[in-house]
């Protein structure tokens, strides 16, 4: 049977997983989707980059933190 998934073995520290596990147990999602989400929120902000924007959290049309790539 063919599939479009691959597995992948993660070494994380642990804070790391520390805060996946949080992150998972607050959104109410399992530590895959939590990581398949901020794997989309690194590509947009990657392709952004690209385009000499940068992505960035807003309050009140005020930017309150900019997320900067290296």
């Amino acid at each position: 049977m063919a599939t479009n998934r691959k597995r992948l073995n993660l070494d994380l520290s642990l804070e790391a997983y520390e805060l996946l596990q949080r992150l998972a147990e607050e959104s109410g999602k399992n530590m895959t989707e939590v990581l398949r989400t901020g794997l989309a929120l690194y590509g947009i902000a990657q392709d952004e980059k690209q385009k000499g924007r940068s992505l960035g959290v807003v309050k009140d049309d005020q930017v309150v933190k900019e997320l900067v790539l290296p």
